[in-house]
């Protein structure tokens, strides 16, 4: 499967060259999100917190008809261990074949989820933008996750790495939106450096997923399946001696740090403990927060993968309603909106939008 891609991996190397066109940062750029929207007039790329009022998205798309299966054995269950077994029953089904010629009213409820993240999102006040869309068939990749293709923090956006060479070819239709920020927005827009096919040792990976903003303070999830050290790496040099970049240890189970947690406000949280190597040793201004807990198994399908619309409200998928009903009762107004992609893809609500802007 690794070989599918080669060709539009070496295209879309080629398209993002010289992204990085970047509008000057700010000099007084600092965590106070009132004052760079009183500073400046232009649009803003600005993302200081996770829990910070939601202003502009890109939301991924589900493309009905592309979804190309893949041959399902041992090697494609140890390469994901982060996919549910059930998933794999279903996906067994449809190996070798287009996903919507199986499942023509799955396909189609996909891309009526997608479409209903958007209009709930809208309703809110939020402008959403969309990347290109893929318009042929694709082994084993979707564009329906746009929080990994790209990450904002502060006042960058960035065009990353992913790790699985099926995933890489998402990349390149991020660029229309990448290039309208850089001419248009104040901010800078960042492309990591190019890696080479394959899984050579010097590649670095950088996965939206995987990194949460906290202020000066970003933490980035490592479990093996998606960032690794070298994308850490770049992300400290990137961000400068201003930002502690803290790396977090996961279980390989897991694939992103959102599939274990989801950041509320300062103060509260979802997490699933057991997910992480040692959850005692996460920095005190992660770990001291009152939680809602949750078991292993709901965590898989994306029990804390939610969309933060501001301090006091979240989007949350609605086959959790113990996990809704204690978010609640912490004092959270909870939107409620179906979501099973969570269930076979290994992703949810909040893999599906990464912040332009939140004030």
């Amino acid at each position: 499967m690794k070989n599918h891609s080669g060709l539009t991996l070496f295209l879309c190397s080629i398209l993002l060259v010289g992204l990085s066109h970047c509008v000057p940062k700010n000099e007084s750029d600092n965590l106070s999100s009132q004052s760079l929207s009183e500073m400046n007039t232009k649009p803003q790329i600005n993302n200081q917190h996770e829990w910070d009022s939601l202003k502009e998205v890109v939301v991924g798309r589900w493309v009905r008809g592309t979804l190309n299966t893949t041959s399902i054995d041992q090697s494609m269950k140890e390469m994901f261990p982060y996919i549910p077994l059930n998933a794999w029953d279903y996906l067994k089904k449809a190996e070798n074949q287009l996903l919507s010629d199986v499942y023509p009213q799955d396909d189609q409820e996909y891309y009526e989820e997608q479409e209903d993240l958007v209009k709930t999102l809208e309703s809110l006040g939020v402008k959403v933008r969309r990347p290109d869309e893929i318009e042929f068939a694709i082994t084993m990749t979707t564009q329906c996750y746009s929080r990994d293709p790209i990450i904002t923090v502060g006042n960058k956006f960035i065009v990353t790495n992913m790790n699985f060479e099926g995933r890489r070819q998402e990349t390149g239709n991020y660029r229309r939106i990448a290039l309208e920020l850089a001419k248009t927005y104040e901010g800078e827009v960042v492309s990591m450096p190019p890696n080479k096919p394959g899984y050579p040792e010097e590649n670095a990976y950088l996965e939206g997923g995987d990194v949460f903003v906290d202020g000066y303070h970003v933490y980035v999830g490592m479990t093996g399946n998606a960032s690794n050290d070298r994308g850490i790496e770049w992300l400290r040099n990137e961000l400068g001696s201003d930002y502690t970049v803290h790396k977090i240890p996961l279980n390989s189970n897991v694939l992103h740090l959102d599939c274990a947690m989801m950041l509320i406000n300062e103060n509260l949280g979802i997490i699933c403990k057991e997910d992480f190597v040692d959850f005692e040793a996460l920095p005190a201004r992660l770990k001291n927060r009152e939680w809602v807990e949750v078991e292993p198994e709901q965590a898989q399908i994306m029990a804390t993968n939610g969309v933060v619309v501001n301090p006091g409200t979240v989007i949350l998928i609605d086959h959790f309603p113990d996990v809704i009903e204690r978010v609640q009762d912490m004092g959270i107004e909870v939107i409620k909106i179906p979501f099973k992609k969570g269930n076979y893809f290994g992703g949810g609500l909040r893999c599906s939008y990464q912040p332009i802007t939140r004030i």
